[in-house]
């Protein structure tokens, strides 16, 4: 991989940052509805409205939610480095290289996420997913303090998405506190679908607050495009 003014080059090809930037958020806000749409019209869902990990389930559903985010995680990789490298000398470089690398522990754990599904390995995803929402809102929030002169329109932008974002984070959070207390009190344990399925009147809102924390991580992620479109105008 070669380093280029906007861009990177692998082999022959060139990628603008633009492009990656842009991939960094449109891939996943196209894979997760799609492999849960794909999930539910095959009649494999066990109610609605369900976890978006709960589309990653043995059929076509999986094969998308796998491949797909797989791709998403390695995109955020680069993203963070491309956002680090190209920008380092336009704010603060402290806050930048900790942005980095919150950036890259975001995107890896993504790749492990993608491939640990909940109903064989519900630990291993919890913990990934976990930290893919809370890095990933660490690094919006990082990378927003370090970069002071940017884009007021996508400074707006990644304001809201950050407050979506954490706001249904906090929501989520003490949903699942009070789904797995009632699954501890009635001794649900066992089985992922029959489980979910016991308390899903606790669930529901946990579900609508993840649908709104990933809204809000899409929103901040393409929010830093207007910042590339702007350094690539500039270069021009």
């Amino acid at each position: 991989m070669e380093n280029l003014e906007n861009g990177i080059k692998i082999g022959s090809r060139e990628f603008q940052d633009v492009t990656i930037a842009r991939m960094g958020w449109l891939l996943p806000s196209i894979i997760a509805p799609l492999s849960m749409l794909i999930h539910l019209i095959s009649g494999h869902s066990r109610d609605f409205p369900i976890f978006i990990s709960e589309s990653d389930y043995p059929g076509i559903e999986r094969w998308i939610f796998t491949i797909g985010l797989s791709c998403a995680g390695i995109i955020q990789m680069l993203f963070a480095y491309r956002m680090w490298y190209t920008m380092r000398g336009d704010g603060r470089r402290k806050l930048m290289h900790w942005a980095l690398g919150c950036g890259l522990f975001t995107g890896l754990n993504l790749i492990i996420m993608s491939f640990a599904n909940m109903y064989d390995y519900l630990s291993l995803h919890v913990l990934t997913a976990s930290n893919v929402f809370q890095f990933g809102i660490l690094w919006a929030l990082l990378a927003h303090l370090s970069l002071p002169k940017a884009n007021s329109s996508g400074r707006k932008i990644r304001i809201s998405g950050m407050m979506i974002a954490f706001i249904s984070f906090i929501i989520m959070t003490q949903s699942i506190i009070k789904a797995v207390d009632e699954v501890e009190e009635f001794g649900l344990e066992g089985d992922t679908i029959f489980t979910l399925h016991s308390i899903q009147s606790v669930v529901d809102l946990a579900v609508y607050a993840e649908y709104g924390l990933f809204i809000g991580l899409i929103l901040a992620l393409y929010s830093f495009e207007v910042d590339f479109r702007d350094k690539l105008a500039d270069s021009e």
